[in-house]
């Protein structure tokens, strides 16, 4: 500002007596001005405030970067340290020993030992009465194994307790016989009855009652006989796959952009690090970059789209472990083990470990069809309906157990009635 302009403007502020009373003219002109001169020093005052404290901020956050970066060499020093103190053959040692007792079943007692670290929940008993009577007396329905999955955006690691919304919602069905496996994810803002009568989007079980009452709401609504359950968090998704070496998959550069905004959201909220990717087409994904794949829900597709990522990165997965060395799959597992929740005893969880190398996943879809729902806002939110429910669950049914001719409960008649007059 010029000098004469500052002192003009200090003189009008410093006096005291703006006028005679009968000069009104001269006294708003006077008051005006020493008013318009106030606000502009006090904006200046804010912005020259809100400048040192954007200064701040860059000092701060270059500070904490040059920590950040010190703390990494201490790291990498140390790492390099060890390394030379460990004598090559003992290296081979090690390996060779852990590789003997995999091939000698020592390798399976090391495995029964990590599988005692699990979160175990037992359900089967009280999920008995969510079970159609239908359903248990079906037949071909005995002669597979059906679990829930679910995948939750956990922070504290409370898997199997309420206030999580499930973001997956998957069932695995696998045939006793032959290992044939299928997935269906059932789309998280489907309306559906998740308890006592209430229908509200299905993720909501989960924050309400847990696995037990997740759990509760897929046998009442689509006619199922799910008393066991499998639920991991983002970090336990991105250990198991990070412990298998990685998958492949094509990125698109929508996609890649939103992944490394999740990434980023997970380095603040989990302290993951993480690679930002740079660009589209083939990519080896790490398991934050995976796991960050499985969040995107906002390209075309929405959330249906999100959910056939989610299937496709969990049969990626199951493919490595199929190929996994015994070092492999021993370190996988012991990187999920302690970020899981399951109702699974020791014993299941062996024989699925086991038995990885002989489960092929031969189908994959969602739930309700796309031929078979629509869309309406139920109590103030979004939903997707399944129009018909008793339409969608005899597909559910042909998909899984080949039931072409299955009729649905009367439980789920009467849910598809409610249902389909909130659209009607």
């Amino acid at each position: 500002m010029p000098k004469n302009r500052k002192e003009i403007e200090d003189k009008i502020l410093m006096q005291e007596e703006l006028g005679e009373e009968e000069d009104y003219e001269e006294y708003a002109r006077r008051r005006d001005a020493r008013e318009g001169i106030k606000r502009r020093n006090a904006m200046q005052a804010r912005e020259e405030e809100q400048r040192q404290t954007r200064e701040y901020e860059k000092i701060r956050d270059r500070k904490a970067e040059e920590s950040l970066k010190r703390e990494q060499e201490k790291r990498i020093r140390r790492y390099d340290k060890r390394k030379k103190r460990s004598h090559p053959f003992l290296r081979f040692a090690v390996i060779f020993l852990i590789l003997v007792l995999a091939a000698a079943g020592g390798g399976i007692l090391y495995l029964r030992s990590l599988l005692h670290t699990v979160n175990s929940v037992e359900l089967e008993e009280s999920l008995q009465s969510s079970i159609h009577a239908k359903v248990r007396e079906d037949e071909v329905m005995k002669n597979y194994q059906n679990i829930a999955l679910f995948g939750v955006d956990s922070r504290e690691q409370d898997l199997a307790d309420g206030n999580n919304r499930s973001d997956t919602i998957m069932i695995c069905s696998i045939n006793k016989k032959t290992g044939e496996t299928k997935l269906v994810s059932v789309y998280r803002d489907t309306l559906l009855d998740i308890g006592g009568g209430e229908f509200r989007k299905c993720n909501a079980a989960y924050a309400y009652g847990g696995p037990r009452q997740a759990i509760a709401m897929l046998n009442a609504n689509l006619d199922m006989n799910i008393t066991d359950f499998v639920t991991v968090g983002f970090e336990g998704l991105a250990d198991t796959i990070d412990a298998l070496g990685g998958i492949d998959l094509e990125i698109t550069e929508e996609e890649m952009e939103y992944m490394n905004s999740y990434m980023e959201d997970m380095y603040y909220e989990l302290g993951t690090e993480y690679e930002e990717l740079t660009e589209p087409g083939m990519q080896h994904l790490s398991g934050i970059q995976a796991t960050a794949y499985c969040r995107i829900r906002y390209t075309a597709g929405d959330d249906f789209k999100r959910a056939e990522r989610q299937r496709t990165v969990l049969s990626l997965t199951m493919d490595k472990a199929k190929r996994a060395n015994p070092i492999q799959l021993i370190s996988a597992v012991n990187k999920v083990l302690g970020r899981m929740s399951t109702s699974l005893d020791t014993w299941e969880l062996m024989k699925f470990i086991l038995a990885a190398r002989a489960m092929d996943i031969t189908e994959s879809s969602g739930f309700p069809t796309e031929e078979d729902r629509t869309f309406a806002t139920v109590n103030g939110e979004s939903c997707v309906i399944p129009y018909y429910l008793t339409t969608n669950v005899k597909n559910l049914h042909n998909t899984l157990f080949g039931q072409a001719d299955y009729e649905p409960s009367e439980t789920v008649e009467e849910n598809n009635d409610i249902i389909n007059s909130y659209v009607q």
